[in-house]
């Protein structure tokens, strides 16, 4: 397969890199009034970078677009090379959009103002990196660099538990990078000996030729790393601690964009560069899938805290997408990327949803919550339609990504197939439950919890502009799939090409 590089001229990716860093090295060296505009202006700026490269994409071929490649490390093959293709830009695009929201929305921070700004500016750029990076050198570094700013702000801006669920989160994930690195070290060395050739590039190592053995090893290396970052069971137990303990912007990131870091590595990694080594592990991947569709709904299902519900509702979602991929058909993975897209939107929305209802009640229990819905009727039905989406229903954006990951997966194994869609109905049980406890049952509530919901003011002027370009986005994609699928599709048939190749 020949690919095409276009460049554009302005280095729009490195501008969306740089600036949030730049913002935030003026921001350390200022005062807390300027935290809060100069972060939302910067990420608006980043999001309407992204808005354009999504809207002037080509999608008619496939061609790394927007790219940019400098000379840093000759002398062993590492260079600057960033670029993007449908799958990375829709990652960026997301991201952008994630963090645009999650600064409007912490326009009422209080404690440690200016850090807490200038550690989400710092993960904004790391988390861009990670999906536009074609050197492995600077795709490692951007994918290392995320775990300090995300670490701090779960562990400085979160609930009484905060440092414990810090602390998990940064073992287990460093952990898993660990062996991404090993398998990455590995395949250079390989290739030095192999091919005499020092490079870290993503494309010299596609066209690596890897035997059957060697692709199984360094499938497992990579894969441990990714499946942490997911997280597949059975390594998903640090995220619900982190989502619990963190602030609601952080929670908002984290199932946004951290969770898909794992599956796109899944994607732009392990699918091209180990094809065999993909096939041959199907049967383990669509258990591994299963499992965590099935457990984690039903662990979901039996949760009292809001934010456990829906970091276990997170993690059955990532099942579809982890089943969609190794289905290793068009359909399938078309459905794992617009599902890594949709959760996006939709467990963004739940979180920030959870937190509005701290913030009023202050409390994240389903009992001490309950009948809100007649006096808050625009948080209600905006969260009615974030619940529905993330259940499935179809017309909104939920419902697309898991139909086609269904597809995809009953072409492969209908058993597979049967048993993960019939968790759709715990999952849309759990999300029915999650809503109809916190939102209805007025009748049962006693005179002074009326009398507490009675004064509750509905959503402001900032959560609403957190929670409106989400909703919309849910209506956009379930609305009219045919657009975001026309636009991943050639990326996915050259992503696949090398499965088919192989």
């Amino acid at each position: 397969m020949t690919i095409e590089f276009v460049n554009a001229g302005i280095p729009w990716i490195t501008i969306s890199i740089l600036l949030p860093l730049i913002a935030a090295g003026v921001l350390f060296f200022t005062t807390e009034k300027f935290a809060k505009p100069v972060s939302i202006v910067v990420s608006f700026i980043v999001f309407l970078i992204s808005t354009y490269m999504l809207l002037t994409y080509n999608y008619s071929s496939y061609a790394i677009q927007f790219y940019e490649k400098y000379t840093w490390i000759p002398q062993i093959g590492v260079n600057y090379e960033v670029g993007v293709d449908a799958l990375s830009l829709t990652m960026v695009w997301l991201t952008a959009l994630a963090f645009l929201v999650s600064f409007i929305w912490s326009t009422n921070i209080k404690k440690r103002v200016k850090e807490y700004f200038i550690a989400f500016l710092v993960l904004e750029a790391a988390c861009i990196g990670v999906f536009v990076s074609w050197d492995l050198v600077w795709f490692y570094i951007f994918w290392e660099a995320m775990l300090i700013p995300m670490f701090l702000i779960i562990g400085v801006w979160g609930y009484a538990e905060r440092i414990y669920a810090a602390t998990k989160f940064f073992i287990y994930t460093f952990f898993g990078s660990l062996f991404l690195l090993i398998g990455v070290i590995g395949m250079y060395v390989y290739q030095y000996f192999e091919k005499g050739i020092l490079s870290t590039s993503y494309f010299d190592l596609l066209n690596l030729g890897l035997p059957f053995n060697l692709q199984v090893i360094f499938f497992l290396l990579l894969a441990l790393g990714f499946a942490i970052k997911v997280p597949m069971w059975p390594f998903h137990t640090w995220l619900p601690a982190a989502h619990v303990q963190a602030p609601t912007a952080g929670s908002v990131i984290l199932a946004a964009v951290l969770l898909k870091m794992g599956t796109y590595g899944f994607v732009r990694f392990s699918l091209p560069w180990f094809p065999e080594a993909s096939k041959y592990f199907i049967p383990v991947m669509f258990a591994l899938g299963v499992i965590a569709i099935i457990y984690t709904a039903m662990m979901a299902i039996s949760q009292t805290h809001i934010k456990r519900i829906i970091a276990y509702s997170s993690v059955s979602h990532m099942g579809f997408v982890t089943i969609g991929t190794f289905a290793l058909n068009m359909e399938g993975l078309n459905g794992a990327i617009i599902t890594m897209i949709s959760h996006g939107f939709t467990s963004a929305a739940l979180f920030l949803a959870a937190g509005w209802i701290y913030e009023r009640a202050h409390s994240y229990e389903l009992k001490d919550l309950g009948g809100m819905a007649k006096f808050v009727p625009v948080f209600a039905t905006l969260f009615m339609i974030s619940a529905m989406a993330s259940a499935g229903l179809p017309g909104l954006s939920g419902f697309v990504g898991e139909f086609l990951s269904l597809i995809g997966t009953f072409k492969v194994s209908i058993l597979t197939a049967v048993l993960a869609g019939l968790s759709l109905i715990v999952g849309a049980g759990y999300t029915l439950y999650l809503y109809h406890k916190s939102m209805f049952k007025e009748s049962l509530l006693p005179p002074e919890k009326i009398a507490q919901w009675e004064k509750l003011k509905d959503m402001n002027a900032a959560e609403l502009l957190s929670f409106i370009p989400l909703i919309i986005m849910m209506f956009v994609i379930g609305l009219y799939p045919t657009w975001w699928v026309n636009l991943i599709k050639t990326t996915s048939a050259a992503i696949l090409s090398k499965i088919i190749g192989g």
